[in-house]
């Protein structure tokens, strides 16, 4: 017997030394979570098995000194990646890189600003106290990836700005799958989708849409189409009408109408209203035609001729306030016609975007009797003012203060996402033997009332392009590429990395009030109830031991 004790105890022993050995190798954990959050999504397994040759990960988010929040972002990246690396085969190899350890001098670090800026991850600038001193601290959040001689960034820290850093953190955190999914993606051989531009129909120049043709070459062919002498769209995957400055011919709306009654996928981008400068009086305001209005109408959208004003939520232009001896004394101001807009929080496309920023937006409108689910992207805040075309905005109406009684209108919509069969809005069409009244198959439109949410600003003293949502008065950029990018992802990519943005996490924190009342209670449970429990079992041990051996 006393043998057989001393081989079990070696036995366990043994065990438990193979058991240390392997756990680094061997990682597992159960979702207990009522969303699944902690599981990869299908969409997220199929590109990760297929991964063809091995991808490095480079996680700047190195070292012991980061700020609590991205403490945890660094966790939670590295918790999935390894989730990620074991569901890749070991295809995934993890690099985490202390920034002011591998880049010790200011030059190495003024070097890695420049590489990791152009892989589209700008440094957080970090102002904590060491020893009583200010210090300021570069933190770079997030990774980069390669594969060969391909190379792709990923930013981490991502989500709306106008909400507060515990939740731009937790948001990120939920997004944290689809970024680094989606650039994985990039780096994988697939079957380029074909996308559609009417460039004869628009006159923005093409150094204002660059960032966009370039953001989605990465992905998709693009090809310019001269609807006219196009008898069919055939052959294209999608089509994309970017701010239309001449009125589509009726023959040209038929075949557009017929590419997406069959099947095609669509992105508007149609300004509702036209606007003229009037020297320094102000902007007219006046109703173009597009020649779209029949079938968006037919589809069950309408985008009104009017100018939707936000006076909480808005861009900021330069205006002279009034002179400082003699020279003019000009401030940013706010400027209601700019509208920032919020995403739908529900909706993959949206959920976790920045705001977006807007030019002269104007408000859509549903039309009942639809049978075509149609979901809100984008929208205002509470506090808006809408101005019937034709009208006049005054530059005089920057900056003033606000007031709550002239700005009622309530939330503006301005865009959305159409889903389901759709039906032509002509009648049949006796030349056109292909014609079809009614589609067999699921299509999807995306209608935004602003064609500049998908132009990038121009400075033309140097002819360079801004980046797509960049605001040069307010030194920001918003979410305006995201936003596109994610639109075209969800009509396109049949194994979307969006699936994983269905993910929420949610923030529990702690009541304040009951915290300043009753704190003390709370922390005497805390400590007292586990430390009770523990000698209650300290003490049925003793008990039933003494009971044992007594017999």
């Amino acid at each position: 017997m006393k043998h057989w004790k001393r081989f079990s105890a070696y036995y366990f022993i043994g065990i438990g030394l193979v058991l240390i050995a392997i756990s680094p190798y061997v990682r597992g954990r159960f979702d207990l979570s009522e969303d699944g959050k902690y599981t990869l999504s299908e969409s997220s397994e199929l590109i990760l098995n297929s991964i063809d040759a091995p991808i490095t990960v480079d996680v700047y988010l190195g070292g012991d000194d980061l700020p609590g929040g991205f403490k945890r972002l660094k966790k939670e990246t590295l918790d999935l990646l390894s989730d990620m690396e074991m569901q890749s085969g070991r295809q995934l190899e993890v690099r985490v890189i202390d920034v002011y350890d591998a880049y010790p001098t200011e030059e190495s670090r003024a070097a890695l600003t420049r590489q990791l800026d152009s892989l589209g991850i700008p440094p957080t600038n970090l102002v904590h106290k060491d020893n009583g001193k200010q210090v300021q601290e570069l933190v770079f959040p997030g990774l980069v990836l390669t594969k060969g001689a391909l190379k792709t960034g990923v930013l981490l820290l991502k989500g709306n700005k106008l909400a507060s850093p515990e939740e731009i953190i937790n948001q990120s955190v939920e997004g944290l799958e689809f970024e680094i999914v989606q650039a994985i993606q990039t780096l994988l051989p697939q079957e380029r989708k074909k996308i559609g531009f009417f460039v004869e129909y628009s006159s923005t120049p093409a150094i204002a849409q660059i960032d966009l043709i370039n953001s989605l070459k990465r992905k998709y062919d693009l090809f310019p189409v001269d609807l006219a002498a196009s008898p069919t769209l055939d052959g294209l995957d999608a089509i994309c009408v970017l701010q239309p400055t001449k009125t589509f011919s009726e023959s040209d709306a038929y075949k557009i109408d017929q590419f997406i009654v069959k099947g095609g996928k669509a992105l508007f981008l149609v300004d509702g209203v036209k606007i003229d400068t009037l020297e320094t009086q102000g902007l007219a305001i006046s109703a173009p035609k597009t020649g779209l209005e029949n079938i968006l109408f037919h589809y069950g959208l309408r985008i009104n001729a009017n100018l939707v004003k936000d006076a909480q939520l808005s861009g900021m232009i330069p205006l002279k306030v009034g002179n400082l001896g003699n020279q003019a004394n000009i401030q940013l101001m706010p400027w209601p016609a700019f509208p920032l807009l919020n995403g739908n929080p529900t909706n993959l496309i949206t959920k976790n975007l920045d705001a977006i920023y807007g030019r002269f937006v104007s408000s859509i409108d549903t039309i009942s009797g639809v049978r075509l689910r149609k979901t809100p992207l984008l929208r205002t805040s509470p506090y808006t003012q809408v101005a019937k075309a034709p009208s006049l905005l005054s530059f005089s109406s920057a900056g003033k203060d606000f007031d709550p009684e002239a700005y009622k209108a309530g939330v503006q919509t301005a865009a959305y996402l159409v889903e389901g069969t759709f039906e032509t809005a002509f009648t049949y069409v006796t030349e056109d033997t292909n014609f079809v009244a009614k589609g067999t198959a699921e299509s999807a439109i995306i209608v935004v009332s602003d064609g500049d949410v998908a132009v990038n600003g121009v400075d033309y003293k140097l002819q360079q392009a801004m980046p797509l949502g960049f605001d040069p008065f307010m030194k920001n950029t918003f979410a305006n590429k995201d936003f596109l990018l994610n639109s075209f992802s969800y009509l396109l990519d049949e194994n979307s990395p969006l699936l994983a943005r269905s993910k929420s996490i949610q923030l529990r924190p702690l009541d304040k009030a009951k915290i300043q009342a009753d704190g003390t209670f709370y922390q005497v449970i805390n400590i007292a109830v586990p430390l009770l429990f523990a000698t209650l079992i300290s003490l049925a041990v003793v008990f039933y031991r003494k009971r044992k051996f007594n017999r």
